[in-house]
């Protein structure tokens, strides 16, 4: 699965030319979304180890979590029923401080993300932009481009820093900490 395909970054950019570059422009536009959210927002399988600050609510990796498959806590099983799924954090139901402080205490297997049908409109818009940038840069305008206008004044655009074409996608992204 990917965010995108070819056919929707050639109409977006208008670009029919054939070329194996633009999948991997367009390979290489998921990879900076990525890192930029900090987990693929793609729907897959996830087994992942927290430390436990004592509160009643664990915030994961991934989102949007669409299944908890078990939950181990200081090496004792819990019932996944007894928990709610909260888009990227889970907690104990009733409320109880069950996450315990500890150092990698916590064993979560968990399915989150999107299909590709559900993905976010503004992860397609994103990638399309980012990719589209990067089949600019292939012309040889590595990182900058101009503009004449009809007064003879030019204007420079720097399109090789994708920080504002990231920034829509805040609400998405996990901070580490």
């Amino acid at each position: 699965m990917a965010y995108i395909t070819v056919p929707q970054l050639n109409e977006y950019t208008g670009n029919e030319e054939d070329s194996t570059l633009k999948e991997v422009y367009i390979a290489s536009a998921e990879e900076v979304i990525k890192d930029y959210l900090g987990y693929d927002p793609l729907i897959q399988e996830y087994t992942h180890i927290y430390s436990g600050v004592g509160d009643y609510r664990l915030y994961l990796k991934a989102q949007p979590i669409v299944y908890l498959a078990s939950i181990t806590i200081d090496d004792e099983e819990y019932d996944v029923e007894d928990f709610t799924l909260d888009g990227c954090s889970i907690y104990k139901t009733d409320y109880e401080n069950v996450f315990t402080s500890g150092l990698d205490n916590i064993v979560l297997e968990y399915t989150a993300g999107y299909d590709d049908v559900d993905l976010p409109g503004i992860i397609q818009l994103t990638t399309l932009r980012i990719a589209s940038l990067m089949l600019q840069e292939s012309g040889g305008n590595i990182g900058i481009s101009g503009k004449t206008f009809a007064d003879t004044s030019r204007s420079f655009i720097n399109y090789s820093d994708y920080k504002k074409y990231l920034k829509p996608l805040d609400s998405l992204r996990i901070i580490r900490i």
